[in-house]
């Protein structure tokens, strides 16, 4: 999963020790006018040992049969899972069939896409939620089993699921799709899209197929978000040592996604704040949620943990794998300051007390992720290049397609080497705290950092002191980590000498650089105006709303810039558009008319059919401004019950803050009264929290 998630892993539950789950087929119906998963379930089963009672995971059920080798059985049922009550004898191999309808709360969702009122996307998340709450199936991680999948869906939709696509079968007004596996996967990696979607398909250089997803009609979004995808998957085949252990690879975005990505096997689904055009992808670029996601396909999902305990043998060999694609795409400099900056957020973790040993289950995900990357990046340069990659690839060999721990991998480690690593188990895996000492020492190794360290200390410099420094730093047109370092610094700082520093260093045409510059103002003056100006058309969503609202703060002639960039810009980012409304709205030229339908326009950007990133700018606008509507109130009340966490928890805390102004108040009690009593007393628990 993403490097962003924020939920406390805990995959593992009781194990079957007693039967082996080998291989699971599911038929699965879907109707646009409801919410509900109805079809059948059918297991193949290995008894290992005499039992006289299997389970099979099962939440949210409606309604349920189960069939033992073809015959109706009797079955108990307690919400959680379903217990079969048999004689089962050791070398015994049954099949296990349960037809069922599932009402999802959780796992997976049925997403409005467009704002009429009925679903037209639907995405699950098993890792962390559990495939058990939508399908029959096991939560045990450790048994892993051969999935096909067939899904029935209404004809003018796409769907997906894990595996080859093997038929394709048009019915009256559905199409069938049939997806089969060649090889086996723990269950939570189970996965499912239907949605309008083109896709299109490139080649690895191994020969594996690539398809690559996008919403109907967005094929230029399609090719800013995905042009580094075949270069990373190239890479980290060559990288890794081991060929991608699937049939093919897919990438998909889906709407209001609840982390950044998920790993299912062979087939990343991703959220489309990270769908953009060639402009937003400089703002917002897919690269690292897709390398994470794609070093998962090995790590995690070829060799799996057996406990959470062990979880940064998924994320922090995903974090660092990812940071190497990284490395080869944006060179040595880029790559140690991601080292840099992972240390500098681990040690402010353990300067909170909030740290914990890398192989603690309740460990943060900054832990799993960050500590897990450097913990390798540790190792590899204790063991060197070579060694490093001999290990790699005899850990995924020796353990394809199974369940491991950390001490497996230490195993492997070892076995290479012939090393001790008990000095590198209690330093990185089982301090509590992350190990500064030993991770400055290996960022002062490379010269880069030093230098990059020793700008750093001038921060405390009075300009006379630095301007030297400065001047080598604005030299380096390569090194952007120190560039942006520098120009963080020259705030510090008034001498007017540090203007031609910054106007020779946004003549690199360097887009992070340019953005910092842009971010870094305060305000424009008659040293950096010219910069300023010319910045405002940089390929840069952030950086031209910036630098919008510098000039507009400058000029006399407001309403005229405005009218200009908004002519002169080719597309306007949602976010770009709602601060160009804002200022629109504060600028006394424009007529009453006018303002009403900027007005109109910001009002419209809460409603469900923007993502949450917009809707949530959208929201921070009027309640600033005091300018919410009734309808607005009613999409925020929605927001407090949406199904992403943090999306949820702040527009409670909007509802709160506009139920204390009194226009605020009067629409949200009027709106209550519509609502049914259950629903007025969750917007009263939300509005007493």
């Amino acid at each position: 999963m993403s490097f962003v998630s924020f939920w406390v892993y805990s995959q593992n539950t009781p194990s079957q020790t007693y039967a082996d789950f080998l291989s699971a087929t599911a038929r699965l119906q879907f109707q646009n006018d409801s919410e509900n998963v109805t079809g059948e379930i059918s297991f193949d089963v290995q008894i290992t040992s005499t039992t006289d009672s299997l389970f099979v995971d099962a939440k949210s059920l409606k309604e349920h049969e189960v069939f033992l080798n073809g015959n109706l059985v009797k079955s108990d049922y307690n919400g959680e899972r379903i217990l079969l009550h048999s004689r089962f004898r050791e070398s015994d191999t049954i099949n296990l069939r349960i037809k069922f309808t599932s009402e999802p709360k959780k796992a997976m969702y049925f997403i409005d896409a467009t704002g009429d009122g009925s679903w037209n996307q639907i995405w699950t998340q098993g890792q962390g939620k559990y495939t058990s709450n939508w399908l029959p199936s096991i939560d045990d991680m450790n048994d892993k089993m051969l999935w096909n999948l067939q899904i029935t869906a209404p004809d003018h939709l796409t769907s997906l699921s894990n595996g080859v696509l093997t038929q394709k079968k048009e019915l009256d007004n559905v199409i069938q799709w049939n997806y089969s596996m060649d090889q086996p996967m723990s269950s939570y990696l189970v996965a499912i899209v239907i949605g309008e979607y083109d896709s299109y398909k490139l080649f690895s250089e191994t020969g594996v197929p690539i398809e690559l997803y996008y919403y109907k009609g967005e094929k230029n979004k399609a090719l800013a978000t995905y042009k580094k995808t075949k270069e990373i998957f190239d890479f980290l085949e060559r990288e890794i040592g081991y060929p991608y252990p699937w049939q093919v690879y897919r990438q998909v975005p889906v709407k209001d996604f609840l982390y950044s990505g998920m790993e299912n096997t062979g087939l990343t689904v991703y959220s489309d704040s990270f769908f953009n055009d060639e402009i937003g992808s400089n703002d917002r670029s897919y690269v690292t949620v897709n390398a994470h996601e794609m070093a998962h396909q090995w790590f995690g999902n070829l060799v799996t943990e057996t406990e959470s305990q062990h979880h940064w043998l998924h994320e922090g060999f995903a974090t660092y794998f990812s940071m190497l694609a990284e490395q080869y795409l944006y060179g040595d400099n880029h790559f140690l300051n991601l080292l840099y900056t992972k240390a500098e957020n681990l040690v402010e973790q353990s300067r909170t007390g909030k740290s914990t040993e890398l192989l603690n289950p309740g460990s943060s995900s900054l832990t799993f992720y960050d500590h897990g990357a450097w913990a390798l990046h540790a190792l590899k340069v204790k063991v060197g290049d070579k060694a490093f990659k001999t290990i790699i690839r005899h850990y995924l060999t020796t353990n394809a397609y199974d369940n491991v721990t950390t001490f497996d991998f230490l195993e492997k480690v070892t076995e290479i080497t012939g090393l001790d690593l008990l000095d590198f188990r209690e330093r990185w895996l089982l301090n509590k705290s992350f190990p500064a000492k030993e991770a400055l020492q290996i960022l002062r190794s490379y010269p880069e950092m030093e230098e990059f360290f020793q700008l750093k200390a001038r921060s405390i410099s009075n300009f006379n002191e630095s301007f030297t420094s400065f001047k080598e730093v604005a030299n380096e047109r390569d090194n952007i980590p120190a560039l942006i370092e520098m120009i963080q610094q020259l705030t510090l700082h008034d001498d007017i000498r540090k203007y031609d520093l910054i106007k020779k260093v946004s003549n690199y045409d360097l887009l992070e650089v340019n953005r910092a510059i842009v971010l870094s103002t305060q305000q424009i003056n008659d040293y950096n105006r010219s910069v300023i100006q010319t910045l405002i058309d940089e390929p840069s969503y952030v950086t031209r709303e910036s630098a919008m609202f510098l000039l507009w703060q400058d000029t006399k002639n407001k309403k005229e810039l405005l009218l200009d960039l908004k002519s002169r810009w080719d597309t306007l980012s949602p976010e770009l558009n709602m601060s160009w409304l804002v200022l629109a709205l504060s600028t006394p030229e424009f007529t009453n008319a006018e303002k009403q339908l900027y007005l109109s326009l910001l009002r419209d950007y809460t409603d469900s059919k923007h993502s949450m990133i917009t809707r949530q700018a959208a929201f921070d606008y009027l309640i600033q401004l005091d300018i919410m509507s009734e309808e607005n109130y009613r999409d925020l009340i929605a927001s407090c019950f949406h199904h992403v966490w943090r999306f949820y928890k702040t527009s409670r805390e909007h509802l709160r803050t506009g139920f204390k102004t009194e226009t605020g108040r009067e629409i949200i009690k009027n709106l209550m009264t519509e609502m049914s009593d259950t629903d007025q007393l969750k917007v009263e628990r939300v509005l007493s929290q």
